[in-house]
């Protein structure tokens, strides 16, 4: 084995490793970029198999290999929240898929194209599923969130819960658990931010919250026209009694089109809604049916 392949395959590994771990401004709902980091991990550790293939001893077999850089890739998502990056299985399955597309093996054996088609459809994969959602959620509107849609599985931001889904198809949004140094986590709901931000047209914002105690709660729906935490007076909040049992939730857009200070909203660029408990009581759970905007009659 000759000195300058060890070199390109240490500085290949080096250049994957600083590719991945430094920090980049990715915003968070930048969903297109998250999927081109899919593919580049895809690609990243495609070429760092094909570097240290030229390297690796014909008599072991390359499934060794495969497993060395599968456990890298697992390290590299372990560091990654840690140097301020985002992490996630996904990116892990990217990084090993490309992996084994050039470690060889079949039905993927050196030499042959098939590796060479497998490694592009992977690489695609992210891009092309991340089309597919937002027109999935394109189509859906003017439903903003219905439980079992994978384009609804995304783009959420929980405070202090977890989300899932009950066996009637409906959001459960339960609490999580205090940590041993810490107090309970304040206003604990769901955010979510859609893809369709127009809500011009519409006559009110529809769902339903189910309270499982006897003791009535106050939760709040939230509509922001402007990115990140606006102050309480830029963005629209309304506080609901909650009691025991299911509660419709209706408001006509004449409300959330003002903000809590009497602005009226830009109902063009919608960044986000959400429904979380105001109430300083602990949450179990509460279950939210599907959200959606009701048009209005004369709307086309």
């Amino acid at each position: 084995m000759r000195r300058p392949a060890w070199r390109r395959t240490a500085l290949a590994g080096t250049a994957v490793l600083v590719l991945l771990l430094v920090p980049l401004p990715l915003p968070k709902d930048s969903r297109m970029g998250h999927a081109a980091a899919g593919a580049v991990h895809v690609l990243l550790f495609a070429g760092l198999a094909r570097a240290a293939g030229s390297v690796w001893p014909e008599r072991i077999s390359r499934g060794f290999l495969w497993l060395g850089l599968a456990l890298l890739a697992a390290v590299v998502e372990t560091i990654q929240p840690l140097v301020g990056r985002s992490a996630g299985w996904a990116d892990w399955l990217y990084g090993a898929g490309g992996a084994a597309c050039l470690c060889g093996g079949w039905p993927l054996r050196p030499g042959t194209r098939r590796r060479w088609v497998a490694l592009g459809a992977l690489a695609l994969f992210p891009p092309v599923w991340e089309a597919a959602m937002w027109h999935q959620e394109i189509r859906a509107f003017p439903v903003l969130a219905q439980s079992g849609a994978w384009w609804a599985r995304r783009s959420w931001t929980l405070n202090g819960v977890d989300l899932s889904v009950d066996p009637h198809r409906r959001f459960k949004v339960a609490g999580r658990a205090a940590p041993d140094d810490g107090a309970p986590s304040p206003y604990p709901g769901v955010f979510r931010r859609g893809v369709h931000r127009d809500w011009r047209g519409v006559e009110s914002l529809r769902t339903a919250v189910f309270w499982p105690k006897t003791e009535p709660a106050v939760f709040a729906v939230r509509v922001d026209d402007r990115p990140g935490n606006p102050p309480y007076a830029e963005r629209f909040q309304k506080e609901l009694l909650i009691t025991q049992g299911w509660n419709v939730v209706e408001i006509p857009a004449a409300e959330f089109g003002r903000s809590a200070g009497g602005r009226p909203l830009n109902l063009e660029n919608v960044c986000q809604w959400g429904v979380f408990l105001v109430s300083n009581v602990p949450l179990d759970y509460f279950l939210l049916e599907p959200v959606h905007l009701v048009p209005a009659r004369n709307a086309p």
